[in-house]
């Protein structure tokens, strides 16, 4: 994993989800209207909550917020399947350039890009900051 520095606003942000959800924050991005929050490993179920409850509280308590969770992965691979879930991803290869190159079902590459390429942006947000990935492509 790369080197990461958290703002004091990224911080308490952090705090906030802690509190909100009880789940380990280890890390959150911020961008226009939207915060993508990563748990740590298996704090993803309380992250959201039975039924989506934590989520929702979060969504409400921070309005006009896009609030997404993604559980922390060991690899760029496993990162990127929790960031373009649901997509249904049929493989994933690194070359040498630094570049993910991810191939998903057909029927699924509308949910891997997300509306207005928003779900794919955040993928490659959280790619290069947790992995220094120098870019992620949908095949």
């Amino acid at each position: 994993m790369s080197e990461r520095k958290l703002s004091q606003e990224d911080i308490q942000l952090l705090n906030f989800v802690e509190r909100a959800t009880g789940a380990a924050a280890i890390d959150v991005i911020s961008e226009g209207n939207a915060v993508v929050f990563v748990v740590a490993k298996g704090q993803f179920g309380r992250a959201i909550g039975k039924a989506g409850a934590n989520i929702q509280k979060l969504r409400r308590m921070m309005p006009g917020k896009e609030v997404e969770i993604v559980e922390e992965a060991s690899d760029v691979k496993e990162l990127l399947t929790h960031a373009l879930s649901p997509a249904m991803i049929k493989g994933m290869e690194q070359n040498d350039k630094g570049e993910v190159l991810v191939s998903v079902d057909p029927k699924s590459k509308g949910l891997a890009i997300g509306k207005g390429g928003e779900r794919i942006k955040r993928a490659r947000l959280l790619a290069k900051r947790l992995f220094d990935v120098a870019e992620v492509r949908i095949l």
